[in-house]
């Protein structure tokens, strides 16, 4: 095993985390930018039909990210405890797997997708008036799924400790993707389409960098065909229980957008739509932080959780709790001052939409950090420890059981506004429910702590042992 991984189980916490976290942020905070930089072009250059078509075309991505995720993370999780219990071929073998799913979801997304095109867009609630501009989009977006999917092996290299060769991955995808969206969009003018073809150029770039670090023998797995197969229906079903709670929570979220989408279309047309859409992109963008903290905490939660070391563990997530909201805040709060500002960014010369866009952008976030951030921190804790079903219980309790029956029916009564109050209002319920787990879950973890640290000589003191065993 290497240096960087053994560190894993042995530095002080809070300069683990923050050491995987930051590279992790930035990566984010770079990576965001595919989403964020083809807004403001297509926004800018495009219009509100374009920025319709993107919003209709979001859940489809999502269902993309899901998968990418039920495979990636599925594997991560596996990974990291495996590296923790020493295992080295065990690591070897999940990776190649990890592969070959990968590559055999693409194909089979890809094919899916451009067959029924038009019955697609239609069902994720794209309007008669834009469908030229979401065909558009999301054909030339389809052929970009196996950069996607290579593209999450990232997660393997950070799970290893090379945080900050990780991040590298999104900052040379999204800097690609702004030098093209400014070549395709702005000055050669080819509208969404160029939009897209900026998108999975940056996401071929992205995966061509994790590949070449599995081929230059820093890592601890490497790209081997006589481990990337299937090696039995119980391993992969292993991976996909680790991974399904992101996974349903991303697919349950696609399923929301969705009805969302139908709403807004019904409530307030290509306009609400386009507004909506840059409002969940900033959301997005205020919880890079908080999703950065939670892939540094879970290399370190899952390596200790298979080390058994549980000090640490427990350690690690109220460190990753403080660090959430003493970086996250600033921007939340910066955000909630000046959303008509915000708006700007994206639309340009737009009054109409910015009014509308500004004023329900504070009403969206206002109630971000106490419902989604709980739930986000807890749900990603339950899934780095092998704990995928309690994670799943929140996420899908959050949107499935709270947010989904919400826009169902507060549109009903407030029209646009309903939908816009009903994810907020959905995380904070969901938040009362991941506190309470998570309550039990420390209690949990304490006792560990102490039949472990009982047994040390001199130790038999439950209480003095946590404090000597934190490490």
């Amino acid at each position: 095993m290497n240096t960087e991984t053994e560190r894993l189980g042995t530095d002080p916490i809070l300069p683990l985390i923050t050491r995987l976290a930051i590279p992790a942020m930035a990566g984010l905070l770079v990576g965001n930018l595919y989403v964020m930089v083809d807004r403001v072009f297509v926004g800018r250059y495009v219009g509100e039909i374009g920025l319709a078509a993107m919003t209709a075309v979001m859940p489809i991505t999502m269902i993309v990210w899901g998968i990418a995720i039920l495979i990636g993370r599925g594997s991560q999780v596996l990974y990291s405890i495996a590296l923790g219990q020493g295992r080295i071929k065990r690591v070897r073998q999940i990776f190649g797997q990890n592969i070959a799913l990968a590559l055999t979801a693409a194909a089979i997304i890809t094919v899916f997708g451009l067959t029924y095109l038009d019955e697609i867009l239609f069902f994720f609630g794209l309007t008669e008036n834009a469908l030229e501009a979401g065909r558009a989009y999301l054909s030339v977006s389809l052929y970009g799924t196996v950069f996607v999917m290579i593209g999450f092996q990232n997660n393997f290299i950070r799970a290893e400790g090379y945080s900050t060769l990780a991040m590298f991955t999104q900052i040379i995808g999204a800097v690609i993707n702004v030098v093209l969206d400014w070549l395709f969009v702005a000055k050669l003018g080819k509208s969404i389409a160029g939009a897209a073809w900026a998108t999975i150029i940056a996401q071929g770039c992205s995966a061509a960098w994790v590949t070449s670090f599995f081929l230059s023998g820093k890592s601890i797995s490497k790209i081997d065909w006589r481990y990337i197969r299937f090696y039995s229906i119980k391993r992969v079903g292993k991976t996909l229980y680790n991974g399904i709670s992101p996974c349903a929570i991303g697919l349950s979220g696609s399923l929301i957008w969705t009805v969302q989408n139908r709403m807004l279309a019904l409530h307030g047309g290509a306009l609400a739509l386009a507004a909506f859409g840059v409002i969940l992109t900033v959301s997005q963008f205020l919880f890079t932080p908080v999703f950065g903290i939670c892939m540094g905490m879970q290399p370190v939660t899952g390596f200790n959780f298979g080390a058994e070391k549980y000090g640490r563990v427990l350690k690690a997530f109220k460190v990753s709790c403080i660090l959430g909201a003493v970086i996250g805040l600033p921007t939340w709060i910066l955000v909630m001052l000046f959303p008509y500002h915000t708006m700007s960014i994206f639309v340009g010369n737009h009054p109409e939409l910015i009014d509308l866009g500004g004023r329900s952008m504070r009403y969206y976030i206002m109630l971000a950090p106490l419902g989604a951030g709980i739930t986000i921190f807890v749900s990603q804790y339950f899934q780095s420890v092998s704990k995928p079903l309690l994670a799943l219980t929140i996420g899908l309790c959050r949107q499935m059981l709270f947010e989904l029956p919400l826009a169902l029916i507060l549109p009903n009564f407030f029209g646009y506004n309903g939908v816009v109050f009903a994810a907020p209002a959905g995380d904070c319920i969901a938040s009362v429910l991941a506190f309470l787990l998570m309550r039990k879950e420390i209690g949990h973890l304490v006792k560990l702590i102490q039949e472990k640290c009982s047994k040390i000589p001199d130790k038999t003191s439950p209480s003095a042992g946590i404090a000597d065993c934190i490490q």
